[in-house]
């Protein structure tokens, strides 16, 4: 299960765009005590969504265009873009351990995507929390 803040971290569109898909009724979840739930397939559905797709992968590119156009910056930064061949369940457990990292800092900004076995992830952040991240991500 995902909140509305990390699926928001996921697609990079905002907690009001979400919103508003939801009273649109393209992005559905569970709100419980107030705060929206969204289960896999809920996430999965919405991402996919035709309408929705393409504002995603716009999100996503600015991320490394961002990075690429920001030129010097005041620290050390990385940017890392993740293709991976998953399956299905295997993506879902990447997708929440880099969600679940990225949220454990600020200043790191996440996106995932995953179409047809292929997953993609990208981290942006400092250098060193970026380097910490993959490295648990290679341990586990």
């Amino acid at each position: 299960m995902y909140t509305i803040e990390e699926l928001s971290m996921m697609t990079g569109l905002t907690t009001r765009t979400l919103r508003n898909y939801l009273k649109m009724d393209i992005l559905r979840g569970d709100k419980t005590e107030g705060i929206w739930h969204f289960s896999d397939q809920q996430v999965e559905a919405f991402v996919t969504h035709p309408s929705v797709r393409p504002s995603i992968q716009t999100k996503h590119h600015a991320i490394v265009y961002d990075f690429l156009a920001e030129g010097q910056k005041p620290q050390n930064e990385a940017c890392i873009l993740l293709d991976l061949h998953l399956e299905k369940a295997q993506a879902e457990e990447v997708s929440r351990f880099f969600c679940e990292e990225a949220n454990r800092s600020e200043n790191i900004r996440f996106s995932f995507s995953y179409t047809q076995g292929a997953a993609r992830m990208i981290l942006k952040g400092p250098e060193l929390r970026i380097r910490e991240i993959m490295d648990a991500y290679y341990r586990r």
